[in-house]
């Protein structure tokens, strides 16, 4: 007794699996055993069996050097995981044929838009099986579903533009490295050297932006050009300052607290020396969503705005 007999109900309309089919090439090839005999085994149809078979059929060379055929349970296998790549999603208003019809009406009698068919059926409270929204309906008539509704002849016509936008992974900053672990110095602005850090930006897809410093408790303010936001261009100006500084740059320069950007959390990079081995700052980083603890440097800010404004390429 194998394992597929047993007293739970197998579900019908559903895949074989490996497992099915190793049992259909040792029942096939071995025991000789009919596609009816194994479909009642398996609980499946007899056309099921033959044409898995069918897809599973190899060439086999006994060792009388006989040309046979036989049922392989791994190439039936991969046919069937290759062809199910090509399956694509159903069209999720294919069979409610009442808003099908209700949508072509409104567009091609009445002239509405989709957004507006939609905001129709929210308003009056109608009922189909299917609830859907504007792009349901674009995508649908795109793909030929409303077939009476040619693509390109709706009013309003959108176009989507694609986000080729890249994912930005940023390095993991330890608890640390939090403003919470920040010395008591920088804290009450008892000593100089501890710096707000940000940048200001123009155009926010490309270009020029501004990486600016403010010394807590002087306001001493550096401004440095960088030819965008990315954290290799903030390392290299900082790098630069070091070598403006030289040995002073570690007294100068005690800390630097940053927001989280991702321009900011290669913290590695950033305190590590360009001039000699070891760190020549410190950095931290303030909680998500305060900028009032980096107050400093937001006031700062603000003021270059009134000179440069959102939007200007720099």
């Amino acid at each position: 007794m194998c394992q597929t007999n047993c007293n739970i109900e197998v579900k019908k309309f559903k895949h074989l699996n490996y497992t099915e089919r190793l049992l259909i090439e040792r029942w096939h090839n071995i025991d000789k055993r009919s596609n009816a005999e194994i479909a009642i085994l398996l609980n499946k149809s007899e056309r099921t069996i033959r044409r898995e078979i069918n897809r599973g059929k190899v060439k086999n060379v006994t060792q009388h050097w006989e040309e046979k055929w036989v049922y392989s349970a791994d190439i039936a296998q991969r046919k069937y995981e290759y062809e199910k790549t090509g399956k694509g999603p159903a069209l999720k208003i294919g069979n409610d044929f009442e808003l099908v019809e209700f949508i072509e009406y409104c567009i091609k009698v009445l002239k509405y838009s989709p957004e507006i068919i939609v905001s129709i059926i929210e308003r009056e409270k109608m009922k189909f099986k299917t609830k859907i929204c504007a792009k349901t309906i674009r995508n649908t008539i795109e793909k030929g579903g409303i077939i009476d509704v040619e693509p390109g002849k709706i009013i309003y016509q959108k176009e989507y533009k694609e986000k080729n936008k890249e994912k930005t992974v940023c390095d993991k900053v330890p608890a640390e490295k939090s403003i919470d672990f920040r010395p008591q110095e920088a804290n009450d602005r008892s000593e100089y050297g501890h710096w707000e850090g940000d940048l200001v930006i123009g155009k926010r897809e490309k270009g020029s932006v501004l990486l600016t410093f403010t010394e807590r408790q002087k306001r001493e303010e550096i401004i440095i050009k960088i030819p965008g936001k990315s954290a290799k261009y903030v390392i290299e100006a900082i790098d630069k300052l070091e070598k403006k500084y030289k040995g002073n740059f570690s007294k100068k320069f005690k800390t630097i607290t940053f927001d989280n950007g991702a321009e900011f959390r290669n913290y590695k990079g950033i305190e590590k020396s360009c001039l000699h081995e070891g760190n020549r700052t410190s950095i931290y980083y303030a909680h998500p969503y305060r900028s009032g603890e980096r107050g400093t440097n937001e006031n700062a800010n603000r003021l270059i705005r009134r000179f440069i404004s959102k939007g200007i390429d720099m």
